[in-house]
């Protein structure tokens, strides 16, 4: 496949607002007559298309919001192109949540619209996904806005979350929203114990908030005591302990947290998140000499996620798993979890497949 060049890789990059710099922007003359809203991260679509309805300056009262699944082009478009006879003459805005299959049913009327629209009118679509090689999405960069609701990436292999985005964001956000003074090394600790899933951020900043100062600032010791809960740290610790080669503590600390009532699947998502960085350095490793250009142990493990400060500990750890079983374990991991939303969907099968991974890890 022939690399991109520059100008196309600047066209594409162009094509797309990420959810973090549309929340940067204080005001617009005029919403476009589409936008779309689309990412894997639900709090991320919400508050994009929050803040577009603030840009507007629409009162929310006239807004109305259409469910995806069940609402079809017809009333939309009348919601759009109607005008009360107590209008004022401002702007009239639509919002499709969960969009996806109502684009699906109804592109070409959405094609049409994005080419020649009612007059300051605004769609708003909320989807999950949306191909960039398709006419809509073409037509909505040209005419519209088309706004990133996924975590920023690095463009390294396998696109771990680019902490330093997220750390840029979340200082911001919890600085406006939460009236929260954190420092870097706070912020760090954060995306360490959370991971890049905003939502579960923003819970944890509003929860920080309840124990801060007349300042705004709360202690590192008063950060690491409560961000994630037991719960979350003990999922961590967990993590560490499969790394580690540590397995009845791993074990110990996953009856636990079953026992307590916390669901397989989410469980395991956090691991996951933690271990495939693992993988994802052996990999990156084994690419490098396939090439011969072979990449230092650490440069790898940084490129697959992990943090600078934690780059000797995750060193010790992938040695002791050993590259054949490093190679393996992206694959593992997505083995286990279609065990776990399939076959071994019930709890106590879906204990049992956990364990498993865990002793041959161990």
């Amino acid at each position: 496949m022939a690399a991109k060049t520059a100008s196309e890789k600047s066209s594409s990059k162009s094509a797309t607002t990420h959810a973090f710099d549309l929340l940067a922007i204080a005001s617009m003359e005029s919403l476009p007559p589409i936008i779309c809203c689309f990412g894997a991260d639900d709090f991320l679509r919400r508050i994009a298309i929050s803040h577009c309805v603030r840009l507007s300056q629409v009162d929310t009262e006239t807004i109305r919001s259409f469910d995806g699944d069940d609402d079809g082009w017809r009333e939309v478009h009348d919601e759009l192109s109607t005008r009360s006879l107590f209008d004022d003459g401002g702007s009239r805005i639509a919002i499709v949540r969960g969009g996806d299959k109502f684009v699906t049913k109804n592109r070409d009327p959405l094609e049409r619209w994005a080419e020649s629209h009612a007059e300051g009118s605004c769609l708003i679509l909320e989807l999950q996904s949306i191909a960039a090689n398709t006419k809509l999405y073409k037509l909505i960069a040209k005419n519209g806005m088309l706004v990133s609701c996924t975590p920023p990436q690095k463009s390294s292999w396998g696109n771990p979350p680019d902490e330093k985005a997220m750390q840029k964001w979340i200082l911001e956000w919890a600085k406006t929203k939460h009236k929260l003074v954190l420092s870097a090394k706070q912020c760090l600790l954060i995306i360490e114990r959370i991971g890049a899933v905003c939502g579960l951020i923003d819970c944890e900043l509003a929860k920080l908030a309840l124990f801060a100062d007349n300042a705004g600032e709360v202690t590192d010791a008063r950060v690491s005591e409560l961000v994630g809960g037991w719960r979350t740290q003990t999922a961590w610790e967990l993590a560490d302990a499969i790394a580690d080669g540590k397995t009845a503590l791993a074990l110990e600390q996953l009856d636990k947290l079953l026992t307590a009532g916390q669901n397989s699947v989410g469980l395991m998502a956090q691991i996951s998140w933690s271990l495939r960085r693992y993988g994802l350095a052996a990999q990156l490793v084994e690419q490098s000499e396939r090439i011969e250009n072979r990449i230092p142990l650490n440069t790898a493990l940084e490129r697959a996620g992990f943090n600078r400060f934690d780059i000797a500990k995750a060193e010790t750890r992938l040695k002791r798993i050993g590259r054949p079983r490093a190679k393996e374990m992206l694959a593992s991991l997505v083995d286990l979890e279609l065990k776990l939303k399939g076959s071994h969907s019930n709890e106590d099968r879906a204990r049992l497949a956990i364990e498993s991974m865990i002793m041959k890890l161990g």
